[in-house]
C-alpha cells in the first residue's frame, strides 16, 4: 500500500492536488490548519499553515512550502520564482516576522518543504546546507517532508488498520489494479466507498470517512491519469461525491469547528471530482467539430454501441456545464468571474450542439432511460436562447425519426436495458412484443414537457400523436421526489419516489402543465432535499444519471418563464432556486 501512496504522491501536480490534500492530512494528524492555499494574494512563500503538536511534542508552528514531483536543481533554485530556495526565503524574511499570527509569535516555527518525490542526489547538499544554515534554535527549524514521509503519514493517519479495513484496502489495490477494466474496477471503489459510508456513525467519524473518500479518489485520479483511462475515475468520482454528500448533509447549516471541517473535506472531494470531469471533457472537447469523430472512436461492433456511448456521453457534458451554471448562479453581479462563468456556460451548449450535430445517432434513442440524457441536456439548453433552438430543432427530428423506426418496426425505443436484448431488438414484428417492451415511458413525457416550456404546441403534438399511433398501451411516467428521497438518492440503498402514471396528451399542453404543476405543488419534496436548499442541486441531477433515475419536473420547471435574454435567465433561476 506504501508503494501506491508513494506513486499517486509522486504524480500530484503543486497546484490543486498536493496542496489540496496536506489540509485534510494535517487535520486528522490534529493539528489546525490556519492557512490555506489561496489564488492571487500574496503568500510569501506560504502554501499551507498549521499550529499544533506531532506525536505528543511541544506545540509549534507549521509552514509548508509545496513543491511537486522530484526536488531538482531547477526546481530548487531555477530562474523562475516557484523555484523552492526564494520561496524558503521569502518565508524567513518576509512572512516569519511580518505575517505570522500574533498568537503563535511566540512559538517555534517549524518550515517544512514538502513534494511528492524526493530530493535529488545532486540537488541534496546545497538543500541540506541551506537548511543548517538558516535553522535558529528554538525559533525556526526545518523538516523535510518528502514522499516517503507524506505516504507514511497518509497509511497512518488516512489508511491504518483501524480506520479502514483491509478489506477496503484491499479494494482500493484491486480498483488500482484493474483499471484498463473500467467496470470491475468501479466495482471494487464502489464497495470500498460503501464501507466508508457504513462505518461513519460518529461526527469524527464522519469528518475522518470524508477525508478518507478524498484521498483514495485522489490517489484513483493520479493513476488513472497516468493509465490515460479515466473511465473508472470519471464514476468512482460521481460516487464518491453522492456518498461525500450523504455523510456531509448531516453537517449541513450549522457553525461548528466539526462542521467546518466537514465542509471543508467535501469540497475538497468536490474540487477532485471536478477535475476528473475536467480531464474527461478535455479529452473529447477537441473532436466535437469533427462528423462522426466521436462515433468512430467508440470503435463498437455494432451501432448500438455508439449510440450507448454518445448519449452517455451527452450526459456527462451537460452535467459539467450545469455544475458551471450553479457557479454562475452563486456568483455576484460584481464578480470578476462571472463573465469567464458565462462564457464556459454558452461552452457548455454550444459542445451539445456540436456533439448533436457531429452525431446523428443522438437523433435516434433505443432506450427508454435515454430520457434521462435528454432531460440533463436539456437543463443546460434552457440557459440560453441559443440552446433553445438546439432542443427546438433536436427533439422534432428525434421524434420523426422515432416514428418512422415505428412504422418500419427498427431499433424503436424500449424499456429493454441488457446489451444482448438491445442487440436483437426488435426480436418480433408481433403487437404482442412490440406491448411488452414499450408497456412504459419516461422518454415522451419528457419531451412532452419541454414543449411546454419552449411554448412549442408543434413539438407538443408530435408527441401526442405519436402516443395516439403507436403507444395507447404504453404508461407514460414521471418522477418525483418524495419523503424517502432524502435518505436514498445520494446512495440508491433504497427505493424511493413516486411516478405520476397513465398521462395522456390528447387534452393539450395547457392541461399537461396544469397536471404538472398540480403534482410539484402536491410533492414538493424535491425543494426539501438537502442538497437543493443547501445550493448544491447539481448533485440530484449527478445521481440521477449515475443511478438512472427520471430527472425531476422541478428541475426543468425552474425555466417555465421563458427569459428574453442570457441574464434573466441567470436570475430567474437564482430567484427560483433561493
Amino acid at each position: 500500500m506504501k508503494l501506491i501512496i508513494r506513486q499517486y504522491l509522486a504524480g500530484l501536480r503543486e497546484r490543486n492536488e498536493l496542496d489540496a490534500v496536506l489540509p485534510d492530512l494535517l487535520s486528522q494528524m490534529g493539528l489546525t490548519v490556519y492557512s490555506r492555499p489561496g489564488r492571487g494574494t500574496r503568500q510569501d512563500g506560504v502554501d499551507v499553515g498549521a499550529v499544533g503538536s506531532i506525536d505528543g511534542g511541544p506545540e509549534k508552528v507549521y509552514v509548508f512550502s509545496i513543491k511537486s514531483g522530484d526536488l531538482s536543481r531547477k526546481e530548487w533554485d531555477g530562474d523562475t520564482v516557484q523555484s523552492l530556495r526564494p520561496s524558503l526565503n521569502e518565508i524567513i524574511d518576509a512572512y516569519i516576522p511580518n505575517r505570522l499570527p500574533p498568537e503563535h509569535k511566540d512559538k517555534e516555527v517549524v518550515i517544512c518543504p514538502t513534494f511528492g518525490g524526493d530530493v535529488q542526489e545532486q540537488v541534496r547538499p546545497q538543500f541540506n546546507g541551506f537548511m543548517t544554515q538558516n535553522a535558529e534554535p528554538g525559533r525556526i527549524s526545518f523538516e523535510e517532508w518528502n514522499g516517503d514521509k507524506l505516504a507514511n503519514l497518509i497509511q497512518s493517519y488516512f489508511l491504518r488498520e483501524d480506520l479502514i479495513g483491509e478489506g477496503s484496502r484491499s479494494d482500493l489495490r484491486k480498483t488500482l489494479a484493474l483499471l484498463d477494466e473500467p467496470d470491475t474496477s468501479y466495482e471494487y471503489f464502489a464497495s470500498l466507498v460503501r464501507g466508508i459510508d457504513s462505518a461513519c456513525t460518529k461526527d469524527e467519524e464522519r469528518v475522518r470517512g470524508l477525508r478518507q473518500l478524498s484521498v483514495c479518489l485522489w490517489i484513483l485520479f493520479s493513476w488513472s491519469r497516468d493509465a490515460e483511462n479515466l473511465e473508472c475515475a470519471y464514476r468512482a468520482s460521481e460516487l464518491a461525491l453522492l456518498h461525500g454528500w450523504n455523510i456531509c448533509r448531516l453537517f449541513a447549516g450549522k457553525k461548528s469547528k466539526i462542521s467546518e471541517a466537514a465542509t471543508a473535506s467535501f469540497m475538497a472531494i468536490f474540487q477532485v471530482y471536478r477535475q476528473i470531469t475536467s480531464a474527461y471533457i478535455a479529452k473529447v472537447a477537441p473532436h466535437l467539430r469533427s462528423e462522426h469523430a466521436l462515433s468512430s472512436a467508440v470503435r463498437g461492433g455494432s451501432p448500438i454501441d455508439v449510440n450507448l456511448k454518445l448519449y452517455d456521453l451527452q450526459g456527462r457534458v451537460a452535467i459539467a456545464g450545469i455544475w458551471t451554471l450553479n457557479q454562475l448562479l452563486a456568483v455576484g453581479d460584481e464578480s470578476p468571474d462571472r463573465q469567464m462563468l458565462f462564457e464556459e456556460v454558452s461552452a457548455a451548449v454550444n459542445a451539445i450542439d456540436l456533439l448533436i450535430k457531429t452525431n446523428p445517432t443522438l437523433n435516434s434513442p433505443i432506450k427508454d432511460d435515454q430520457a434521462i440524457e435528454i432531460g440533463l441536456a436539456a437543463c443546460l439548453l434552457f440557459f440560453n436562447d441559443d440552446g433553445r433552438d438546439v432542443l427546438r430543432s433536436w427533439l422534432p427530428e428525434m421524434l420523426r425519426r422515432i416514428r418512422f423506426a415505428f412504422a418500419t418496426n427498427e431499433k424503436y425505443p424500449s424499456i429493454l436495458t441488457s446489451y444482448s436484448e438491445l442487440m436483437d431488438h426488435p426480436g418480433s414484428n408481433e403487437l404482442k412484443y412490440r406491448e411488452n417492451v414499450t408497456s412504459a415511458a419516461i422518454l415522451y413525457p419528457v419531451i412532452a414537457h419541454v414543449a411546454v416550456i419552449l411554448q412549442y404546441d408543434a413539438l407538443f403534438q408530435l408527441v401526442s400523436d405519436l402516443q395516439t399511433e403507436f403507444l395507447q398501451h404504453t404508461n407514460f411516467q414521471l418522477w418525483f421526489p418524495d419523503a424517502a428521497s432524502e435518505e436514498n438518492i445520494y446512495t440508491n440503498k433504497d427505493l424511493h419516489g413516486i411516478a405520476l402514471t397513465d398521462i395522456k396528451l390528447q387534452s393539450g399542453s395547457g392541461a399537461f402543465e396544469e397536471m404538472i404543476v398540480a403534482e410539484i405543488a402536491q410533492f414538493p419534496q424535491t425543494f426539501e432535499l438537502s442538497c437543493f436548499k443547501s445550493g448544491w442541486w447539481p448533485l440530484i441531477l449527478v445521481a440521477c444519471r449515475h443511478f438512472r433515475l427520471p430527472v425531476p419536473p422541478k428541475l426543468l420547471q425552474l425555466y417555465v418563464e421563458k427569459p428574453n435574454t442570457e441574464a434573466s435567465a441567470i436570475s430567474q433561476q437564482g430567484n427560483a432556486s433561493d
